[in-house]
């Protein structure tokens, strides 16, 4: 078979692929985060060995008090978030004054003495946030993230309890001891890629999040915790999740203080992190755990987005490195994991 035709029928084969994952979305997407949500309790479970007392316990055990600390930090940052949010709604009405007096300003600084029709902008953005329109837009995000939620935690409950039994499966399924090897090598793989790439990186976005809320403490601003928290979970997102979280901050900082200095203040110090984090943290813990090159993250970004909203931009690199990972084991299609591979080694 030429060359040509495999790059076809992989392009047919993706753009299937690729339609069955919009239309399957409510069944695949709980089971990939579950998946997704194995990896992480098992590289904790196995980095407790290292723990005096914990590391005594049996794997079992020790992925089931993961799990526990696990569910428990989902309910106390569900909670947290729905406490910040009601804060916030009832600052709304002392940011509206503020930004009519920040309104005001900037008009007086551009050297309009009369205030052209356009500068009632606040009573125009009020009447564009409907509460008839934002809440059931709001209401079905909320929902529609906590059914995956609920579902995937469904799903790595029964994932975690077969877990050790997967092994022994493989290979009677498989009939032929090396095509069971060769699986589970590649789960292997996969499990260790991936499993070091979410490792590191919570790792790195829980520093982020401790530094930006140092920052967002000295400078004053409201609920500071909780734009930490959203920096270093954005941070899921390469390259520009945590970015566009800071605009949160920043833009509170703005009408908190009817300063532009203040807002700009906030910028600056806030990007600092992202910076250090973008081109020298990260580098150092993440390295090439998962071995793709710039380029194929952005597409992946771009395409998991498209696919499956916020949800599908957090689960870019791990999915896609699953992927890269799945097609360096089939001959075929082996070149094609070179060409996403970052220096082409795999």
């Amino acid at each position: 078979m030429s060359r040509l035709a495999i790059v076809t029928y992989s392009v047919a084969l993706m753009l299937m692929v690729g339609w069955l994952l919009v239309v399957g979305q409510s069944i695949i997407l709980p089971v990939l985060v579950g998946i997704i949500a194995v990896y992480i309790l098992t590289t904790a479970a196995e980095a407790m060995v290292r723990v005096p007392v914990l590391g005594r316990l049996s794997r079992r055990w020790r992925r089931f008090l993961v799990l526990l600390a696990f569910t428990a930090a989902l309910l106390v940052l569900a909670g947290f978030i729905t406490s910040n949010a009601t804060a916030i709604s009832g600052a709304v009405p002392g940011y509206i004054e503020n930004f009519d007096v920040l309104q005001a300003k900037l008009v007086s600084q551009l050297g309009v003495h009369e205030l052209p029709s356009w500068a009632n902008l606040s009573e125009r953005l009020l009447d564009l946030i409907d509460v008839t329109t934002l809440m059931p837009t709001a209401v079905a995000t909320i929902s529609n993230g906590g059914t995956v939620i609920v579902g995937a935690a469904l799903y790595a409950v029964f994932i975690l309890a077969e877990l050790d039994n997967l092994p022994n499966k493989t290979r009677r399924a498989m009939g032929h001891p090396e095509q069971a090897e060769h699986t589970l090598e590649m789960a292997r793989k996969i499990n260790e890629k991936i499993g070091g790439y979410l490792a590191a990186k919570t790792l790195v976005n829980v520093i982020l999040a401790l530094v930006s809320y140092g920052i967002l403490l000295l400078l004053g601003i409201e609920q500071a915790a909780f734009w930490a928290i959203l920096i270093g979970l954005l941070n899921y997102i390469p390259y520009i999740g945590s970015i566009i979280a800071v605009i949160f901050p920043v833009t509170i900082s703005l009408v908190q203080y009817a300063s532009f200095g203040h807002a700009a203040l906030a910028l600056v110090t806030l990007m600092i992190p992202q910076i250090a984090v973008g081109y020298y943290i990260e580098p150092k813990f993440l390295g090439r755990s998962v071995n793709l090159s710039p380029f194929t993250v952005l597409l992946s970004l771009a395409i998991w987005t498209a696919l499956w909203g916020m949800m599908g931009a957090i689960l870019a690199v791990p999915l896609t490195a699953m992927v890269m990972i799945i097609l360096a084991e089939i001959p075929n299609t082996r070149f094609i994991a070179v060409m996403m591979s970052e220096a082409g080694d795999l």
